[in-house]
């Protein structure tokens, strides 16, 4: 009821068709963006005017196609203290990702999700790609659980409560699951297979301190190669030091 009372219908369409434009990720037509959100072509025409007049969206002559413009993106990036992290991180970990051959990402938790802030590619032929700002469950990946781990119990239930999939467990899974987050704490690192890919490997660093106000965890991952055989304890070595370095030009 609360939510109808203080509806904003222009508003609401100008959020759905921003969303469907960045979660395709192509450029529509008004007519496939009616379908997307499951409007009338008429209901979304003058948003879709205003939202191109402000910038927010740009529109091919040609096809009539919409797409975000970067607006949005150059406003998130104005966002303190993520813009600061974002500018110390990157040399850093564009060093690590060369001496590594490894792509590394440097994750942050966002609106109880564990977002990509910056990655940094590896030079290798053949590496994975995160996409910055790509979000992910903070309760099943690597580096969700780190921050997890290192961020204080009130955060932790409020991200937990805000997990669809922690309402399906059992109270010994959570128990279980607060135990994993109590090790990692200690460690203050993860080296685990990914949740999500097999043959992949996550080495995961604290940046910041436990339980500190602002904290981020970085990553290297590990392809598995045919008939390899491979030492990585120097990667985890550079990684920590990369970690302890960003932390230290944050003054975390």
């Amino acid at each position: 009821m609360e939510k109808q009372k203080y509806a904003v219908p222009a508003l609401d369409k100008c959020f759905e068709i921003m969303e469907f434009l960045a979660s395709s990720g192509k450029a529509s037509t008004q007519a496939e963006i009616a379908k997307g959100i499951s409007r009338s072509t008429n209901q979304i025409y003058r948003i879709l005017v205003n939202l191109t007049e402000n910038g927010y969206l740009t529109r091919d002559e040609f096809n009539g196609k919409y797409a975000l413009s970067f607006k949005l993106y150059n406003l998130s990036r104005s966002i303190s203290p993520l813009d600061e992290i974002r500018k110390q991180a990157l040399p850093l970990m564009e060093d690590l990702a060369v001496r590594c051959q490894l792509s590394c990402q440097l994750f942050v938790l966002y609106q109880s999700q564990t977002m990509v802030l910056v990655q940094a590619k590896s030079p290798y032929s053949v590496s994975l790609n995160y996409a910055e700002g790509s979000r992910f469950s903070s309760l099943i990946s690597n580096p969700g659980n780190v921050l997890l781990a290192h961020s204080n119990k009130d955060v932790q239930q409020m991200i937990l409560r805000n997990e669809p999939s922690w309402q399906t467990f059992s109270e010994k899974e959570k128990r279980a699951f607060g135990n994993k987050l109590d090790t990692i704490a200690e460690a203050k690192q993860l080296d685990a297979s990914s949740q999500h890919i097999l043959g992949i490997t996550e080495s995961v660093c604290l940046v910041g301190q436990h339980e500190g106000k602002q904290i981020a965890a970085l990553m290297i991952s590990h392809l598995s190669h045919v008939n390899e055989v491979t030492d990585n304890r120097e990667n985890l070595t550079l990684l920590r030091e990369t970690a302890n370095r960003l932390t230290t030009n944050l003054g975390l």
